[in-house]
């Protein structure tokens, strides 16, 4: 592996080339965790939307999908489910696929679609990523780009501070990496912090806006580590599990 690189905004992907690097997408509050947590309990696929607009029609070409999502952190009318990662239980979406369509974790996983190979992190499932980039660095992948989705264009200190996680658990995961400056800023950063918790969230930007509508008990799951194994990939315009993904050898020169 060259190199663990993280991006403090979608914005900063102009200048980098994807290639075969591995690429992680975090949204902690709350797209991600929900996201992982679906998969987890069973959901089939998640097909990420940009639009509520694009949301609603992808779900009405899909039989039996549940729409998913939320703008202003509450669901859209005539939406099946929100963005809290306690709506997705087994129960509600085993062997269900999901539509799913949120402020700024959707808009990045579609940014990086064409990267070598994305996967999505969170709190709940950092070792289990960490292994997966361990497996893509063994079949042939050239380092890690862990892309934080931010809040609305600015920087997000939950998304940075469990991409400072990551980049502790890829260092002790796989060697010979090196790090950027923005992988060492998040690592500091992390450690600055320690461990998440719901009250640590609370004081972030995206945690307040939680408190004011009343969701702060979402905050619980989102600062919950290592409690689950799923790590969600891109494949035909859907995430899925690796058990259902095929990712072959790359090369450095790859696109």
């Amino acid at each position: 592996m060259s190199a663990i690189d993280v991006l403090w905004l979608p914005g900063e992907l102009a200048s980098v080339r994807a290639g075969a690097r591995t690429t992680v997408v975090i949204d902690v509050i709350r797209a991600t965790t929900s996201i992982t947590t679906a998969l987890a309990a069973g959901a089939e696929r998640v097909i990420p939307a940009l639009t509520v607009v694009a949301a609603r029609e992808a779900a009405a070409r899909t039989e039996g999908s549940l729409l998913c999502g939320e703008r202003e952190g509450v669901p859209p009318p005539g939406f099946d489910l929100g963005n809290a990662p306690g709506e997705f239980d087994r129960a509600t979406v085993a062997g269900r696929t999901l539509v799913f369509t949120t402020t700024n974790g959707t808009a990045a996983v579609e940014a990086v679609r064409d990267a070598g190979a994305v996967r999505l992190g969170c709190f709940r499932n950092v070792g289990a990523v960490a292994r997966a980039v361990a497996g893509d660095a063994a079949r042939g992948g050239c380092g890690v780009s862990i892309l934080c989705a931010g809040r609305r264009g600015r920087v997000s200190m939950d998304d940075a501070w469990c991409a400072g996680h990551l980049v502790t658990r890829f260092v002790q995961t796989v060697g010979g990496a090196t790090l950027t400056d923005g992988a060492r800023a998040a690592q500091a950063l992390s450690a600055e912090l320690g461990p998440p918790t719901a009250v640590g969230l609370a004081r972030t930007a995206a945690g307040r806006a939680l408190r004011a509508i009343g969701r702060a008990d979402d905050l619980r799951a989102c600062a919950t580590v290592d409690d689950l194994t799923a790590v969600p990939v891109w494949r035909d315009g859907a995430l899925v599990l690796p058990r259902a993904a095929r990712v072959g050898r790359r090369t450095c020169d790859g696109g």
